[in-house]
């Protein structure tokens, strides 16, 4: 996680540091990275910004307009 998006995504970058912590940087690396390049692994928003590959929750239709289903 770049320094900015920790400045704007505090509790993700503090999660995600937790994440690192218990599975292995490398492991949590791999993953943001793949959900980073389009893969529906990971995906988190904070403040207005997002980061990673969201993806429909089960028995949701995923018509690509962004927001729908997101909290």
């Amino acid at each position: 996680m770049s320094k900015e998006m920790r400045v704007v995504m505090p509790q993700v970058a503090a999660w995600i540091d937790d994440l690192r912590d218990a599975f292995g940087a490398e492991q949590i690396h791999g993953v943001i990275r793949e959900g980073m390049k389009g893969r529906a692994c990971f995906w988190a928003s904070e403040n207005g910004n997002e980061i990673g590959t969201w993806w429909p929750a089960i028995g949701e239709r995923d018509d690509g307009t962004k927001g729908d289903g997101r909290s």
